[in-house]
Protein backbone atom coordinates (compact mmCIF):
# COMPACT_ATOMS: atom_id res chain seq x y z
CA UNK A 1 0.00 0.00 0.00
CA UNK A 2 1.34 3.15 -1.20
CA UNK A 3 1.80 5.96 1.77
CA UNK A 4 1.64 9.96 1.24
CA UNK A 5 1.66 12.52 4.03
CA UNK A 6 -1.36 15.00 4.46
CA UNK A 7 0.82 17.80 2.73
CA UNK A 8 2.01 15.25 -0.53
CA UNK A 9 -1.82 14.20 -0.57
CA UNK A 10 -2.97 17.29 -1.33
CA UNK A 11 0.27 18.67 -4.05
CA UNK A 12 -0.06 15.48 -5.60
CA UNK A 13 -3.85 14.34 -5.09
CA UNK A 14 -4.85 13.66 -8.97
CA UNK A 15 -1.25 11.05 -9.14
CA UNK A 16 -2.26 9.30 -5.73
CA UNK A 17 -6.39 9.23 -7.69
CA UNK A 18 -5.38 7.70 -10.93
CA UNK A 19 -2.85 5.15 -8.51
CA UNK A 20 -6.16 3.99 -6.65
CA UNK A 21 -8.09 3.83 -9.92
CA UNK A 22 -5.78 1.09 -11.03
CA UNK A 23 -6.59 -0.65 -7.60
CA UNK A 24 -3.92 0.47 -5.73
CA UNK A 25 -4.91 1.62 -1.80
CA UNK A 26 -2.90 5.46 -0.25
CA UNK A 27 -2.60 5.52 2.82
CA UNK A 28 -2.65 8.95 3.99
CA UNK A 29 -0.81 9.84 7.03
CA UNK A 30 0.12 12.92 9.60
CA UNK A 31 3.35 13.35 11.22
CA UNK A 32 3.77 9.78 10.66
CA UNK A 33 0.52 7.96 11.71
CA UNK A 34 -2.15 7.00 9.55
CA UNK A 35 -5.31 8.76 9.19
CA UNK A 36 -6.97 7.80 6.19
CA UNK A 37 -7.02 5.50 3.68
CA UNK A 38 -8.14 5.93 -0.15
CA UNK A 39 -9.40 2.90 -1.93
CA UNK A 40 -11.03 1.93 -4.89
CA UNK A 41 -14.60 1.65 -4.94
CA UNK A 42 -16.32 -1.19 -5.78
CA UNK A 43 -19.58 -2.04 -7.46
CA UNK A 44 -21.29 -2.49 -3.76
CA UNK A 45 -20.00 0.97 -2.81
CA UNK A 46 -22.20 2.42 -5.86
CA UNK A 47 -26.16 2.93 -5.87
CA UNK A 48 -27.88 0.36 -8.38
CA UNK A 49 -28.08 3.09 -10.94
CA UNK A 50 -24.80 4.44 -11.26
CA UNK A 51 -23.65 0.43 -11.26
CA UNK A 52 -25.27 0.14 -14.31
CA UNK A 53 -24.38 2.71 -15.77
CA UNK A 54 -20.79 1.57 -15.05
CA UNK A 55 -21.30 -1.41 -17.11
CA UNK A 56 -23.10 0.55 -20.08
CA UNK A 57 -19.30 2.57 -20.17
CA UNK A 58 -17.47 -0.17 -19.77
CA UNK A 59 -19.47 -1.83 -23.23
CA UNK A 60 -20.36 -5.23 -20.52
CA UNK A 61 -24.46 -4.52 -20.62
CA UNK A 62 -26.51 -2.24 -23.37
CA UNK A 63 -28.43 0.69 -22.53
CA UNK A 64 -31.79 -0.26 -21.85
CA UNK A 65 -34.16 0.36 -25.01
CA UNK A 66 -36.95 1.55 -23.13
CA UNK A 67 -37.77 2.90 -19.65
CA UNK A 68 -38.97 0.19 -17.03
CA UNK A 69 -42.81 -0.03 -17.12
CA UNK A 70 -42.68 -1.51 -13.50
CA UNK A 71 -46.73 -1.80 -13.72
CA UNK A 72 -46.22 -3.95 -16.62
CA UNK A 73 -43.84 -5.79 -15.24
CA UNK A 74 -45.60 -7.12 -11.58
CA UNK A 75 -48.17 -7.60 -13.47
CA UNK A 76 -46.54 -10.14 -16.21
CA UNK A 77 -47.42 -13.74 -15.23
CA UNK A 78 -44.25 -15.86 -13.89
CA UNK A 79 -43.24 -18.48 -16.20
CA UNK A 80 -43.81 -21.90 -15.58
CA UNK A 81 -42.29 -24.76 -16.73
CA UNK A 82 -44.11 -27.83 -18.32
CA UNK A 83 -43.57 -31.17 -18.39
CA UNK A 84 -40.88 -31.96 -20.43
CA UNK A 85 -39.43 -27.98 -21.08
CA UNK A 86 -36.15 -26.86 -19.73
CA UNK A 87 -35.58 -23.33 -18.39
CA UNK A 88 -33.30 -22.44 -21.37
CA UNK A 89 -36.11 -23.69 -24.06
CA UNK A 90 -38.73 -21.52 -22.29
CA UNK A 91 -36.40 -18.57 -22.43
CA UNK A 92 -35.78 -18.82 -26.07
CA UNK A 93 -39.73 -19.23 -26.65
CA UNK A 94 -39.79 -15.55 -24.47
CA UNK A 95 -37.13 -14.37 -26.73
CA UNK A 96 -38.83 -15.39 -30.39
CA UNK A 97 -41.96 -13.76 -28.83
CA UNK A 98 -40.23 -10.48 -28.01
CA UNK A 99 -40.84 -10.91 -23.79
Amino acid sequence: MRRASVSEAKNTLSSLLSDVRRGEAVLITHRGKPVARIEPCGTDDLGADQAAAELVRRGVAPPPRAPLDVERFLNTPAARLTEGATASELIVAERREGR
